[in-house]
This record gives structure tokens, sequence and C-alpha cells, in this order.
């Protein structure tokens, strides 16, 4: 039986281990993980380039403020607040801050427990051209992660067939939910080699590279020799 992938508090750890530097060690204390994940992504994925646009754009610092407050709001735990803060910045067409917007929204849904409506505000964003693909990418695996359990396998395999490559910067999310939806077609052939790629990838968070090790051994798979395995 194909185990569902990980949850919205595993998501951010191995996010956190993807995009560790001390920008979110800064940003997570001050402002909360989730928040400060996001924030990192962002300028991590696109240089600082699309920030700093922003902040050369008339209207940036006013815009930069109430995302900053929205921001505030969240780790302060007023969400309401929040909510009107961030409907006021996404609705605003912003460049860098109104998608970062969108991207907290969806994610105050999942907070809520409205997991339909938060994988479905994700999912737009994901197949909104104008925003920038680093972003897209974000989204896409966050919308099929709460939807997972209620898609087709073939489906999840065909939405993150891009991000399911070795280099990719989203091959462990992606490529563990596109393992586990080949075990649910009974392919475990395509699922062992694809969780043996995995173990090898480097660039893959420790604890993910060591789950879908187990779930390949579970196939009959080998995957890497136990040295190559971080220590405990």
């Amino acid at each position: 039986m194909a185990r569902a992938p990980v949850n919205n508090e595993a998501f951010i750890r191995e996010v956190d281990e993807e995009v560790r530097r001390e920008q979110t060690a800064k940003l997570a204390r001050r402002y909360g993980v989730i928040v400060g994940l996001i924030v990192v992504l962002a300028l991590g994925a696109f240089g600082g380039t699309l920030w700093w646009r922003a902040h050369q754009a008339s209207v940036a610092g006013e815009r930069g403020d109430w995302f900053m407050a929205a921001m505030a709001s969240i780790s302060g735990g007023k969400d309401d607040e929040a909510k009107k803060q961030l409907a006021a910045i996404s609705g605003s067409g912003a460049e860098g801050y109104s998608p970062l917007a969108r991207m907290l929204q969806a994610d105050l849904l999942v907070r809520e427990r409205k997991d339909k409506e938060g994988a479905d505000a994700f999912l737009k964003l994901s197949q909104d051209g104008s925003v920038p693909q680093p972003l897209r990418d974000v989204a896409l695996v966050r919308a099929t992660t709460l939807q997972f359990d209620t898609l087709p396998p073939s489906q999840v395999i065909d939405r993150l067939k891009p991000l399911a490559q070795t280099g990719n910067p989203w091959f462990g999310s992606a490529g563990e939910m596109t393992g586990l939806a080949y075990m649910k077609l009974n392919q475990p052939k395509k699922a062992g080699a694809l969780f043996v790629s995995m173990t090898k990838d480097k660039s893959v968070p420790a604890s993910l590279r060591m789950r879908v090790g187990q779930l390949a051994a579970d196939l009959g798979y080998e995957a890497v020799q136990p040295q190559e395995m971080p220590a405990p």
C-alpha cells in the first residue's frame, strides 16, 4: 500500500533543509517559519532581482510596508487582519509582492483546515503565467501534496513530470509523490528506479533520501550503500 506524501509540517521541514541560510533563520525568528520560508524561496529563486525591481517601482515602498505588516499579523496570530492586508496586496498587481501575497493567502486557508480551498488557490497560482516560474513550481507542489489522496495516480505523474527530474529544485517532493503514484498503479519498477535515483541525488534533503531509500528497499531495490547515508 502506497503511503501518503509528507504533510504540511514535514513539507516545511524539508523546504527548510533545502533553503537553510542565515536569512531564513532571521526571518523565521521574526515572522514564523512558513512566512520566512516563502520569502526566502522567492529571494533565492530570483537571485534577489525580482525583489529589487519591486523596490524600484514607485509603489514598492508602500506595497512592501503592507507585505511586512501582513507577515507581522500572521506571526502575531491576527489572521483576520492579515487576510485584509493580503487581499489588498494581491489585488494591487504589484510585481513581486502580489504573487507572494497570494501564496500566503493559500497557506492561511490550509492553516484553517480548508485544504480543498487552499489546494485550489495553490493550483490557480501555479497555472498563472504572469507569476514567476519558481513560485509557480512551489504552488504546484503544495497543491499536489494537498490533493494527492483524491487525484488519480496518472494525473499526479503527469502534473509533476517536469519537476520529478534530477537537478530540479523540487525533485525530492515531486519525486516522492510520483513514486507513490507509480506504486498505486502497481508499477513497482518505475517507482523503485525513481526512488533509487533520489537517494543518489545529494540535493535531495537527507531525511527524504532516507525515507525513499526505505521505500526502494521495500520494493526490492538497493538504494545507496549504508556508508553513503547520513549519520543518525
